[in-house]
């Protein structure tokens, strides 16, 4: 019977150069960057930000690859989502207040204007996450369509959902309403996407044109339909990747099936995609916040620090690639921030969000290897695996500072490497899993 065993965790740092890494486009800002969207050769953004790299604005800025600089007159309110659809870009955000109503705004090159009527929420609360708030654009043809949290449009009962026809707002069936089960009793749809001929909305809401949902519901252009048993929480991003449906949010069951803030879905029902991510520190609130596709990748952003592939635990925060096969954790992510905003721009993803609503962040990510390529990089090897008391590590350089450290992240032990090999005597350590750090610089994975 074995007293100390330790299954192989190789918890890496490449040393030299790297062709992957992030760098700080902007770390000051008084608020948190919600999205981009790419208009006419620049980067625009929007958040709850009115202050960000030292330019003044109204929660909207674009950005030229060397400048920030406000848009127009902005908006008064904390946006949102910014959406580029049929030639014109949009910006809805948050309403504070209960007697204003929101709107749909469209960009006429110098500032925003209003589209149509507005939007009203007739039970809304003052302050804040209970307003009538819009989150996101899509368009379904032909025409835009915004959803919110807002029960009239101008005069008209619309709920939660509503179209352009070209000349005014109107509904799609009966739209949306109700919470999920266990869930704060407020209604609002968060982000939608175009799957084949379907119009795909996802968000926290119970029911759509009056069927049960839980979350994500689909509209085929005349009535709607559920998709399986939707979620046990809300679903804040949608996408469609290699043909096929993924949400992401801060769920962990659709049905009976157990998940972790990502899903698939497989024809007839939701499914573990084989990636889920989540915060280590189980006092943390863990979740995925936006789905895009860029270069054939499927980039997942949100609050998490460890993204599991099968057996395999990733050291990553805020933002992660999958392509098809494998997770790609960006070189471990963006250390001690939170990520919601993701754009590709001038062939760089761009990454936005902060620590909270009270300061900004927006890095870039300059990538031209793969995570395989990157491992096989690395040549050292750790012998035995596992182990009971003794481990050698082969293939590390001179004077290389090798460390072990727990699964919390605490160094354990730290020893220096005399020559290519060293021994490590693991004897006083607790049987568990343990990490095993060469070096000190840029690339984190874990492993089993």
């Amino acid at each position: 019977m074995t007293k100390y065993i330790l299954i192989l965790a190789l918890f890496f740092a490449l040393i030299g150069n790297s062709s992957a890494q992030w760098t700080t486009v902007c770390g000051t800002g008084n608020g948190f960057v919600d999205n981009f969207e790419v208009f006419n050769n620049e980067l625009y953004a929007t958040g709850f930000f009115t202050s960000l790299c030292g330019t003044t604005n109204n929660h909207i800025v674009k950005w030229d690859g060397s400048v920030w600089q406000p848009v127009g007159t902005g908006n008064p309110n904390a946006g949102h989502q910014l959406k580029y659809l049929g030639n014109h870009l949009y910006f809805v955000g948050y309403e504070p207040t209960v007697t204003d109503s929101n709107w749909v705004y469209q960009y006429g090159g110098t500032d925003f204007f209003k589209k149509g009527e507005g939007v009203y929420l007739t039970n809304a609360v003052s302050g804040g996450s209970q307003t009538a708030n819009l989150y996101a654009l899509e368009e379904y043809n032909g025409n835009i369509i915004a959803c919110g949290e807002f029960n009239r449009v101008g005069n008209k009962a619309i709920s939660g959902i509503m179209q352009w026809n070209g000349s005014v707002w109107d509904s799609l069936g009966s739209g949306l309403s109700g919470n999920i089960a266990g869930t704060a009793p407020v209604m609002y749809p968060h982000d939608m996407c175009q799957w084949g001929t379907d119009l795909i909305v996802a968000g926290n809401f119970l029911k759509a044109g009056g069927i049960t949902v839980n979350g994500i519901a689909r509209w085929d252009g005349n009535q709607w339909h559920n998709l399986g048993a939707g979620f046990n929480g809300t679903v804040y991003g949608t996408c469609v990747f290699n043909g096929e449906l993924y949400a992401g949010g801060d769920f962990t069951m659709s049905g009976s099936t157990p998940l972790k803030c990502i899903a698939k879905w497989n024809g007839s029902a939701w499914v573990d995609p084989g990636f889920r991510m989540y915060y280590n520190n189980s006092g943390y609130y863990s979740f995925v916040h936006t789905l895009k596709v860029f270069n054939s990748k499927l980039y997942i952003s949100g609050g998490f620090d460890r993204v599991i592939e099968g057996s395999t635990v990733h050291l990553g925060q805020g933002i992660c690639a999958f392509d098809g096969t494998t997770i790609d954790t960006l070189s471990g992510g963006t250390l001690n921030r939170e990520i919601e905003g993701i754009a590709l721009y001038n062939g760089e993803i761009y990454a936005g969000g902060g620590i909270n609503n009270s300061n900004s962040y927006i890095a870039k990510y300059t990538n031209t290897a793969s995570l395989d390529e990157l491992e096989q990089q690395i040549n050292w090897t750790i012998q035995p695996n596992p182990i009971e008391t003794n481990c050698i590590i082969s293939g590390i350089e001179k004077e290389t500072l090798v460390s072990i450290l727990s699964l919390e992240g605490k160094v354990c032990k730290t020893v220096q490497a005399n020559g290519s090999e060293i021994s490590i005597d693991l004897s006083s350590l607790e049987a568990g899993i343990y990490l095993v750090k060469i070096g000190g610089k840029q690339r984190r994975l874990v492993k089993k």
